[in-house]
């Protein structure tokens, strides 16, 4: 009996977000290359630096580059309140996850004989 699988499979649902896709005004070049890299990446296979189209996803690098370079007070806005509010509310809301993760940990701590996960 193992808790590993499900938990992996959880934490997958964890890491996916909702892309942004916009003219990013101001990002550096080497920036709009690693976007468009991203972007072709996750599909979209005709996307350049030069000319998109650029999918922001809300990755740390992503996140950056936006914070520190884009122009557009609303897209740094709009960038800006998903990356704080991702995977919390709406079709991608993973409070339920993040609990049955929680649960799962508890339950692998009490099998192992120990109070908490962080004894593990």
């Amino acid at each position: 009996f193992s808790l590993q699988p499900k938990k992996v499979k959880l934490q997958l649902r964890l890491g996916q977000s909702k892309p942004i896709y916009k003219k990013i005004d101001g990002l550096p070049a080497t920036a709009l290359g690693l976007v468009a890299q991203t972007t072709v990446s996750k599909g979209h296979e005709n996307a350049t630096a030069e000319n998109g189209p650029w999918m922001i996803t809300l990755d740390a690098p992503s996140f950056i580059f936006v914070m520190q370079h884009a122009r557009n007070c609303a897209f740094h806005e709009e960038v800006y309140r998903a990356y704080i509010t991702q995977a919390s509310n709406g079709d991608l809301d993973n409070t339920p996850i993040i609990n049955q993760i929680l649960k799962l940990r508890l339950k692998k701590a009490k099998l192992l004989n120990y109070n908490n996960y962080a004894e593990v």
